[in-house]
């Protein structure tokens, strides 16, 4: 009393096309994980996580997801994952959620806190960190008050940002154009 509906789903031709299929999106994922896992790699990761080992146990903190990070001269686009804690900053990654760091105040070398907006948003602040090599992380200014509790205020310093939009940009480049 099957229908013919039930009979195309349970031929070889449908099974193979299936597998195909699965194993398409099994090695997309496989590729996607590989590549992280070798940029974290090429990047020192696991450096940090032995320079900065973090706590055992959950801490209690403001938490703050897909923030963008420089390990180096690679960039991690809204691959972190920051909580702020009473000893310092605990730095998740996407790439690697059971590898985190505890980066602690006083190891956060400069604060960049940008004035006006770009593109009409208001800017991050730049958090550099130090270690042999570049370790930057860009943040919501909601974090700003707990940086300014934590960090000494010499470390911090302002950053002009040109406060055009972008459709005023586009004019400026078109007056400009039509000058010449």
């Amino acid at each position: 009393m099957m229908t013919e509906f039930v009979k195309l789903f349970l031929t070889v031709e449908f099974a193979k096309v299936l597998l195909i299929i699965l194993g398409l999106v099994a090695a997309v994922f496989v590729w996607i994980w590989f590549t992280n896992a070798m940029a974290a790699q090429m990047a020192g990761w696991k450096n940090l996580v032995e320079k900065y080992p973090a706590p055992e146990i959950e801490r209690p903190g403001e938490i703050f997801k897909r923030l963008t990070g420089n390990i180096g001269s690679t960039e991690f686009g809204r691959g972190f994952t920051v909580q702020l804690i009473q000893e310092g900053l605990l730095v998740r990654p996407g790439f690697g959620r059971r590898l985190p760091i505890l980066i602690p105040w006083s190891k956060i070398s400069e604060v960049a806190v940008s004035e006006g907006t770009v593109f009409g948003r208001e800017q991050n602040l730049q958090l550099t960190v130090e270690w042999e090599k570049r370790l930057l992380f860009s943040l919501s200014p909601q974090v700003l008050p707990a940086l300014e509790k934590n960090v000494p205020a010499d470390r911090f310093r302002k950053v002009k940002v040109p406060p055009l939009s972008l459709r005023e940009l586009l004019k400026e480049g078109w007056k400009n154009r039509k000058s010449r």
